[in-house]
């Protein structure tokens, strides 16, 4: 699902629109806050 949708952004030649860069940036930070938690470490371990 995330391929299919990478890479039909990657095609559209309209540009990027504000929603786009949105999911984009909620993908990654989903993604970080897994990977985070895989590790053992919990968010207020890192942000202070």
């Amino acid at each position: 699902m995330l391929l299919r949708l990478l890479k039909r952004l990657m095609r559209d030649n309209a540009g990027i629109s504000a929603v786009e860069y949105a999911l984009i940036a909620a993908i990654i930070t989903v993604a970080t806050t897994i990977a985070v938690s895989a590790a053992g470490f919990s968010i207020a371990d890192i942000l202070g």
